[in-house]
């Protein structure tokens, strides 16, 4: 059988017998998807396609705990989820030690103006812009739920199963989001 013809399940099983082609299989699949994700949840930062890499590095190393019996797409972008908290966590340690280096250092790097707004030329581009801001500004557990279940198109039960939390958590997640962005979009336009 084609590995293109095995669903995931069967392709982690075969992947934690060590069919490593089995595991390329499933990256294949999920790499889009994840990193679309992980991009959207780190807030555009550069560093998302490493993390993409965390994830794929932490699942390879525990694909043999993998259970069969639950969606292979929930255990990836559980695993997707703590690899960009962790990234979260280490760049809050990194920033405050960096921040509490004297000024007057002269090898201390330059700090990029993330700020700058380069001019997109078109309407479209400005309005996904403000609209990818103010998903940004989400509550974080807002934030995650929606964009796994909105952006991502992923059932809310699936969605749940990442988070840990119950559907209705989900659904009242999702919708106090849109209210959020709502009421953003229509203060905006006035």
């Amino acid at each position: 059988m084609a590995h293109n013809e095995r669903t995931d399940a069967e392709l982690a099983v075969a992947a934690a017998g060590g069919e490593e082609r089995a595991f390329t299989e499933l990256m294949r699949r999920y790499k889009e998807p994840l990193y679309r994700y992980i991009h959207r949840s780190m807030r555009g930062d550069e560093d998302a396609y490493d993390v993409l890499q965390d994830a794929f590095t932490a699942a390879w190393r525990s694909i043999d705990r993998y259970d069969p019996s639950r969606k292979f797409s929930t255990w990836i972008y559980h695993i997707a989820l703590n690899k960009v908290r962790d990234h979260g966590r280490k760049r809050a340690v990194r920033s405050f030690f960096f921040q509490a280096a004297p000024l007057d250092v002269p090898d201390r790097p330059d700090i990029a103006d993330h700020g700058a707004d380069i001019p997109g030329g078109f309407e479209i581009h400005d309005e996904l812009r403000r609209v990818s801001a103010m998903i940004d500004e989400l509550p974080e557990k807002l934030r995650v739920a929606f964009t796994l279940q909105v952006l991502q198109d992923l059932p809310q039960i699936e969605v749940a199963d990442i988070l840990g939390v119950s559907v209705k958590t989900v659904e009242t997640r999702v919708y106090r989001a849109r209210k959020i962005l709502q009421a953003q979009v229509e203060s905006a336009d006035q």
